[in-house]
């Protein structure tokens, strides 16, 4: 070849890299400008007074909202609604009850990726930390001067009985059952969204009744602390390890003194990626409780270190956990969650552990290996967070005076049927399709007050126990 031609063939080689390159950087702009808009700029003039300072906040709570691409058009319009009565009313609301009645506008979406949270300041809390068992809200962490009600089963809230006052403040987020139940029995620990609900007197404290370990039962008048940085702040589940949170005080107290008892599964909780062979045989458990860059190590090299283990010994069943998965970038996981059936014989399974956490793109990755495996997978646990049809992706925004923020949801994902709306539907999905009848537990299973105190866990039990016949 001369050289003339050995120019020209490299020319058109550096033509088409630079041709794709350009294609690959078009796509991920409009990508990006489609489906994690910014948000609307926030500018106010400095208001008069306090009234004029929440209709500000209003307004702009009115447009990030409005950037959510989820509402029903009958949920868009009852959303629109209240907006406008809470503009019509010309009337200063007190903080907490201002923020829970934005709280329940949002929750109309009924999405579980559309939310208003919290900004630094936070709301306040209370000295303890519950988790909802399948008999119950128990408590599982408290500061020392409140240790005495460690175990103790909560009876009523203000008066109330407990399961009324959960049922209220699932109203506050929208999404699937398990999902706003998650996220209610995280706001029941603040007094402010408690009075803000019109459930309790009061914004700095809350009375709250407890059945305790030796059967006597007692009423406690609980405050409201602001949280810093060093107070525990987690999904409940958090709180079945008593491992401490970065950060975490040590006035803290956990129920259970360390997790060197615990099952397998609640161990070492502070490590978000982790494997190990069950009771040294050719089980394979893996616990992935969120699909991104763990604090040291990076979740590529993890699937990585896993697929090389897996090759050198071939395991003859798995077990995958997610329940405590609250999501991230399912493209870091999809071959994986894709091929890790070639990894098992044919008369192997894959045992997947759900649960109400178990969210975003963890549910992704879940419907990944179902539909890799088929009936090879075996779902146990509760039901996954969110519908197969949800709506993702978006950006967030903040209010200019008050300390919280929108996040608002913009691309739609469809497990259940194509999705070949290109104005709706994520575009990546088309790149990593996926599709699946459904991912219901084939056993419902829960853990209750008394396996904990056990320290069983009945799911993971189970899953052992199936991949031992």
């Amino acid at each position: 070849m001369t050289k003339g031609r050995i120019l020209k063939t490299v020319l058109w080689a550096l033509a088409v890299v630079v041709l794709f390159a350009g294609m690959a950087g078009c796509f991920a702009f409009c990508l990006r400008h489609k489906f994690s808009p910014d948000p609307p700029p926030s500018n106010f003039p400095e208001p008069a007074n306090a009234l004029e300072a929440q209709q500000q906040d209003i307004e702009q709570f009115s447009r990030l909202l409005a950037m959510d691409r989820s509402f029903s058009p009958a949920a868009r319009a009852e959303a629109d609604r209240r907006i406008a009565e809470l503009k019509s009313e010309h009337m200063l609301l007190d903080k907490e009850r201002f923020r829970v009645a934005l709280m329940r506008i949002t929750a109309l979406a009924d999405n579980g990726h559309t939310g208003l949270y919290f900004g630094k300041g936070g709301q306040n809390l209370m000295p303890l930390r519950v988790a909802q068992f399948a008999d119950g809200l128990y408590v599982l962490r408290a500061k020392s001067a409140y240790a005495d009600l460690l175990g103790a089963r909560v009876e009523g809230i203000e008066g109330k009985p407990v399961r009324d006052v959960i049922a209220v403040l699932e109203q506050l987020h929208g999404g699937a059952e398990g999902w706003r139940r998650n996220n209610a029995a995280t706001y029941v620990q603040s007094p402010e969204i408690l009075y803000g609900s019109a459930i309790g007197s009061r914004p700095d404290q809350t009375n709250w009744t407890f059945r305790l370990p030796d059967g006597s039962e007692v009423t406690r008048t609980l405050p409201g602390e602001k949280a810093d940085e060093s107070e525990p702040r987690a999904q409940m589940t958090r709180w079945l390890s008593p491992q401490k949170m970065k950060g975490e005080s040590s006035d803290w107290r956990a129920l259970i003194s360390d997790d060197a008892g615990l099952p397998l599964s609640l161990r070492d909780f502070n490590s978000r990626l982790r494997r190990a062979w069950v009771d040294h045989g050719c089980t394979l458990f893996i616990q992935l409780k969120a699909i991104e860059d763990a604090d040291d190590q990076p979740i590529g090299d993890f699937l990585s270190a896993t697929v090389n283990e897996m090759r050198t010994h071939p395991p003859c069943n798995i077990i995958l956990d997610m329940r405590f998965n609250g999501g991230g970038d399912y493209t870091k996981i999809a071959h994986f969650a894709s091929h890790l059936p070639d990894f098992v014989p044919s008369g192997g399974r894959i045992y997947l552990l759900t649960g109400a956490q178990t969210f975003s793109a963890a549910i992704t990755a879940t419907a990944f290996v179902k539909q890799a495996a088929g009936s090879r997978a075996i779902i146990l646990g509760e039901p996954v967070g969110d519908r197969l049809t949800f709506y993702g992706e978006g950006n967030s925004g903040c209010l200019p005076h008050d300390d919280l923020c929108l996040h608002y949801a913009t691309g739609m994902h469809d497990y259940a049927h194509r999705c070949d709306d290109w104005d709706r539907c994520f575009w990546l999905n088309w790149l990593f399709p996926v599709q699946v009848e459904s991912l219901a537990p084939d056993e419902t299973i829960q853990m209750t007050f008394a396996d904990y105190t056990m320290q069983r866990d009945p799911v993971l039990d189970r899953a052992i126990a199936l991949a031992a016949d």
